[in-house]
């Protein structure tokens, strides 16, 4: 499922797959763009995102391609 086919947007909260197909909770610094060949959106751990909130900051994320990003939905969130 390509990641484009949701709307993604700053905050949401996302899963990442990773080169090894494990599924990484995340949350969005923002929707897709374009990135150096291809589209991605900016993630970040949720540690980070609470942190940076508590700080005053924009969090620290890293790029991940758009189709290995998607929403996360209720099953998916861990106890």
């Amino acid at each position: 499922m390509s990641g484009t086919e949701h709307s993604i947007e700053r905050g949401d909260l996302v899963m990442a797959v990773d080169a090894e197909g494990e599924e990484l909770p995340r949350r969005a610094l923002g929707g897709p763009v374009n990135g150096a060949n291809f589209e991605v959106v900016w993630v970040c751990r949720e540690e980070e995102w609470h942190a940076a909130l508590r700080e005053g900051r924009e969090p620290d994320g890293v790029p991940w391609p758009v189709e290995d990003v998607r929403p996360r939905v209720a099953a998916d969130a861990t106890p």
